[in-house]
C-alpha cells in the first residue's frame, strides 16, 4: 500500500499535479496543502529509478505502460529503468477529467495525456536548474538526456541532483517537447507488466492473501430480482471446516477453512427466495414484454426536422426491428476480493475498475473514515467495463465485518455468470428513408433498452452521429426489470451500431446504391468521418469482391470503419479477413497497443456477432458456463489488418471504439453477397 507518508520518506524527487480553474498545476509533495488533492506521484529516487504511480487499472490493455511513456518522455528516462506501481485508492488520485478514480470509457491516455508530460517537464527542469547550481554551469550549457545530465563531456545521474532538485521552484510554464524531439511517444516500447505476466509473479485478484484469512462463496437466487426469505443451514454447517452460513443483501454467504469447503457446504443448503416480476420467464418472454413495451411513448432524446412526414412523403422507405440479448462480460478472471474490516483499519485487494466506488463502498460497509481504508488493486484478469461495478467488494466487506476476519471471496464462473450484470438486452425500431436519387432524408430510431446510469448512453452512437442525416428523431423507452445490467465494452454504441449500420446498408440495397459511397456522401461535412471510411475502402479492396460488408461508427472520440471478408460454409458464418481504420486525434502514443486493442475489440465484437447471448430459464441464466454460453474460438479468428489514422482535433479514445462496426460489418456482407437480412444477434442461419 503506497501513502503519501510513504511516497516522502522514500526520498528523492517527488511531485504531484492538480487541476485548478486556472489549469494543471504542479507541486512538490513537502508543499501539499492540508487539503490538496494531487492527481498522481512521479518520484525519481536517489538511485535514478523513475517510479510512475498510476490511477488506472491494467487489465490487459497496457495503460501502465502507455501513462509511464508520457512521464519518461518528457524527462528523458531510460526507459529500462521505469517502474510502475497501482496509486491507492482515494481523492487524491482521481482523474482530473471524470472527477473519480475510473478506468472506463477509453479515457486513461487522453486524460491524463497532458497531466503526466507536464509533470515530466516540470521535474525535468526543476533537476536541470539543481545541476546548474551544483555543478556552477550556466543552464544553457546543461542537456538533460536519457536520464542523465550531461555537461562538459560528463555525465551524471538525475539521482545526484533530486536532494537539490526538491528546493527549486515548480516552473509554471515547463516547456513540453515537440513532436519531432520525441523518443517514446508515437513508438511501440516494450510494456511494463509483459515480464511478470510471462514468468507468472503478477498478482491478480484471486492471488491475494492475508495471514488468517477464511474463504467465502455466496449461493445466489435462482431467478433475478429475489431474496433469501428463509435458511435452512443445518446439514451445511456440520460440515468439516465450515465457519459459518448466514444471509447477506445479495445472497446466503457460505465460509470455511478452505474454497472446497465453502462449495461443498453451499451444495447442503435449503433456502425459500422471494417471489419475482421475472420468476419463470424464458426468452420468448423477455421478448414479448419489450417487444410490448416498445410501443410506449418513451422520452426524445434527439428530433431534428420533420422525420415522421419527411417518411410518409418519401418514395422509398425501409423499416425494421432489431433484437440483441443480455450478453456476459466472460473476463478471463471471474470476480475475486480479499477484504479485512476491522476495528480501527479496512483493507481490500481486488481487480477493480473503480476505485472510487470501491472505496464508498468501503466507507458506507465498514463505517470508518477514507483516512483508514487501504484499496490495493491488483491486476485485471479482463474487465470491460465489469469490475466497474463493486458489488463483490460490497459483499466481501459485507462478510468480513460479519465474521471480523479477513476474508477472500471467490466467484465461480456460474456465480459471475448468476450474477448478472450484463450488457442490456434491447429491441430497437427504426424507420429510414430516401428521395428518388437515394439519398437518406430521414431516421427515426426509438429503443427500448434498461437505462445506464443516466439513460443517455442507450442512444449513444445515434444520437450524436456524425452521419449528416436531416430529418432525425431519436427515442428511448427506459425498462425496468429486476436482472441486472451494467457497462459492457462500448457501452451503447455495442448494440445501437448493429441497427443504425445495418439500416444504412438496407437503404443501400434497395436503391441499387454503393453501401460505402452512400456513407460517404452522409459524411460530407466530417472530413475527418470521410477520410476514415475512405481509407477502409482502398485498405480493403472495396468493389473488388462482393463478399465485403463495410460499417463505420463514432464513439468515445474516435473514428472507426471495418471491412469484413464473409462467406458461408455449410450454413456456418466465416469471417476471413477484417480491415480496420481508427482515427485516435493528433497523437498516437503506442502503436502497438493501439493495434493490440483494436484487433481485441473485433474479436469480442465478433464474438457478440456470432455467438454470444445469456439465455433464461424460469428467470434466471441457463447457460450457466462456456459449455452453453459460447464465444469465439482461435481457429474462428479472422485474420485483422489495422491502420491508425492521425487528424487536428482533440484525442479520442482506443479500447472501446474499435468494437461497434464489425457486428454491422459482417451482417451487411451477408446482405450482399447472400440477400440475407440479419436483425438479430447472434446470427443464426
Amino acid at each position: 500500500m503506497i501513502t503519501r507518508r510513504d511516497v516522502i520518506k522514500a526520498g528523492g524527487l517527488t511531485l504531484c499535479v492538480m487541476l485548478t480553474p486556472e489549469g494543471y498545476k504542479v507541486l512538490k509533495a513537502q508543499e501539499l496543502p492540508k487539503r490538496y488533492a494531487p492527481n498522481l506521484w512521479i518520484n525519481i529516487s536517489k538511485d535514478n529509478y523513475l517510479t510512475v504511480f498510476v490511477n488506472k487499472s491494467e487489465m490487459g490493455q497496457g495503460v501502465y505502460t502507455g501513462l509511464a511513456m508520457l512521464v519518461a518522455e518528457e524527462l528523458d528516462f531510460p526507459w529500462e529503468r521505469v517502474k510502475v506501481k497501482p496509486a491507492p485508492a482515494g481523492r487524491a488520485y482521481v482523474d482530473p477529467k471524470m472527477g473519480i478514480q475510473l478506468t472506463g470509457g477509453s479515457t486513461s491516455v487522453r486524460n491524463m495525456y497532458e497531466v503526466l508530460r507536464l509533470a515530466g517537464a516540470s521535474m525535468r527542469e526543476m533537476i536541470v536548474a539543481s545541476a546548474s547550481k551544483s555543478l556552477k554551469v550556466p543552464r544553457e550549457k546543461i542537456k538533460a538526456k536519457g536520464g542523465f545530465i550531461m555537461v562538459e563531456g560528463k555525465s551524471y545521474p538525475y539521482g545526484d541532483f533530486v536532494d537539490l532538485a526538491v528546493k527549486e521552484p515548480i516552473p509554471p510554464k515547463p516547456r513540453l517537447k515537440e513532436p519531432k524531439e520525441f523518443i517514446y511517444i508515437g513508438k511501440s516500447v516494450p510494456r511494463v507488466d509483459v515480464p511478470e505476466k510471462v514468468e507468472g509473479s503478477a498478482s491478480f485478484g484471486i492471488d491475494s492473501f492475508l495471514e488468517g484469512m477464511v474463504y467465502a462463496v455466496v449461493e445466489r437466487p435462482p431467478y433475478f430480482g429475489a431474496r433469501p426469505l428463509k435458511v435452512d443451514a443445518t446439514s451445511a454447517k456440520r460440515l468439516p471446516e465450515v465457519i459459518d452460513v448466514f444471509p447477506i443483501s445479495t445472497g446466503v454467504a457460505v465460509c470455511g477453512e478452505s474454497f472446497w469447503a465453502c462449495q461443498k457446504a453451499r451444495q447442503s443448503l435449503r433456502v425459500e427466495w422471494s417471489e419475482s416480476f421475472v420468476k419463470g420467464w424464458e426468452d420468448k418472454d423477455f421478448e414479448r414484454y419489450f417487444l410490448q413495451k416498445l410501443k410506449d411513448k418513451g422520452e426524445v432524446v434527439r428530433v431534428k426536422g420533420s422525420p415522421q412526414r419527411v417518411f410518409e412523403e418519401s418514395p422509398i422507405k425501409v423499416e425494421e426491428t432489431y433484437i440483441q440479448p443480455y450478453l456476459y462480460h466472460a473476463t478471463m478472471e471471474p470476480m475475486a476480493c480479499l477484504a479485512w474490516v476491522k476495528e480501527d483499519e479496512c483493507i481490500v485487494y481486488a481487480p477493480i475498475q473503480s476505485q472510487t466506488w470501491a472505496l464508498e463502498a468501503a466507507k458506507r460497509i465498514s463505517g470508518l473514515p477514507e483516512s483508514k481504508i487501504k484499496i490495493m488493486t491488483t491486476y485485471l484478469g479482463g474487465g470491460f467495463g465489469r469490475k466497474a461495478n463493486v458489488e463483490f467488494v460490497a459483499e466481501a466487506l459485507e462478510i468480513s465485518k460479519r465474521l471480523k476476519r479477513p476474508v477472500k471471496l471467490i466467484y465461480t464462473r456460474e456465480d459471475d455468470i448468476r450474477s448478472g450484470y450484463f450488457r442490456p438486452y434491447s429491441i430497437t425500431h427504426i424507420k429510414a428513408s430516401a428521395d428518388k436519387n437515394g439519398n437518406l432524408n430521414s431516421l427515426t430510431f426509438k429503443i427500448a433498452v434498461q437505462p445506464l446510469l443516466g439513460g443517455n448512453a442507450s442512444v449513444e452512437g445515434v444520437a450524436n452521429t456524425p452521419y449528416q442525416i436531416p430529418n432525425l428523431h431519436v427515442e428511448r423507452i427506459d425498462m425496468e426489470l429486476p436482472v441486472s445490467v451494467w457497462f459492457w465494452r462500448s457501452v451503447g454504441s455495442t448494440h445501437n451500431a448493429f441497427s443504425l449500420e445495418t439500416m444504412i446498408d438496407r437503404i443501400a440495397y434497395q436503391t441499387g446504391q454503393d453501401p460505402a459511397e452512400l456513407r460517404l456522401r452522409l459524411l460530407k461535412h466530417n472530413p475527418v468521418a470521410y477520410r476514415v471510411v475512405q481509407t477502409a475502402m482502398e485498405k480493403s479492396g472495396w468493389g473488388k469482391k462482393r463478399n465485403l460488408g463495410i460499417a463505420y461508427h463514432y464513439s468515445f472520440g474516435s473514428h472507426a470503419c471495418h471491412v469484413a471478408e464473409v462467406s458461408l460454409e455449410k450454413g456456418k458464418v466465416k469471417v476471413h479477413r477484417v480491415v480496420a481504420v481508427i482515427d485516435v486525434g493528433p497523437i498516437t502514443v503506442h502503436p502497438d497497443l493501439i493495434k493490440s486493442q483494436v484487433e481485441g475489440a473485433i474479436m469480442m465484437g465478433l464474438s457478440m456477432a456470432l455467438k454470444e447471448g445469456v439465455s433464461f430459464k424460469d428467470g434466471g441464466v441457463a447457460n450457466t458456463n462456456f459449455s452453453g454460453y459460447e464465444i469465439l474460438r482461435m481457429d474462428e479468428a479472422p485474420k485483422v489488418e489495422v491502420y491508425i489514422l492521425n487528424s487536428k482535433r482533440e484525442m479520442g479514445g482506443v479500447g472501446e471504439p474499435g468494437l461497434p462496426p464489425i457486428a454491422p460489418a459482417v451482417a451487411n456482407a451477408l446482405l450482399w453477397a447472400y440477400g440475407i437480412k440479419v436483425n438479430r444477434l447472434p446470427i443464426r442461419l
